[in-house]
């Protein structure tokens, strides 16, 4: 992925470490995607906003995808919980089932995301 091809989508400093922030990246070619970041130190996960199970947005409210400990990704509609470095689901009604990763691109402290990820 060259730069031509992405767009920023925040810097590393955007996303608090051990947190996790949602964003709307806007296509050339279709509809806008939510996009969640969650940071682990210098590493960035990044997923589509999208539960496998229903296609809902995983957040309670802006930014808040976490469990109380910041350990799991948690979907609001039905608690279904994911793992941070993969998406894969480890309990709810997608168990097995995986997010859809977002992959990024650094520069620096930049993170860029393709222009037109592959939903």
């Amino acid at each position: 992925m060259n730069r031509d091809e992405t767009q920023r989508l925040c810097t590393l400093g955007d996303i608090p470490d051990g947190g996790a922030r949602g964003f709307t990246l806007e296509r050339p070619a279709g509809p806008s995607l939510r996009v969640l970041a969650v940071r682990r130190g210098d590493a960035v996960h990044a997923y589509l906003n999208r539960c496998p199970h229903r296609g809902t947005p995983l957040d309670w409210r802006p930014d808040d995808f976490l469990d109380r400990e910041g350990r799991h990704i948690v979907c609001a509609t039905h608690g279904a919980i994911f793992r941070v470095e993969d998406g894969v689901c480890l309990a709810g009604p997608c168990q097995g089932d995986q997010l859809t990763p977002l992959p990024l691109e650094r520069r620096g402290e930049e993170l860029r995301a393709p222009l037109d990820p592959e939903d």
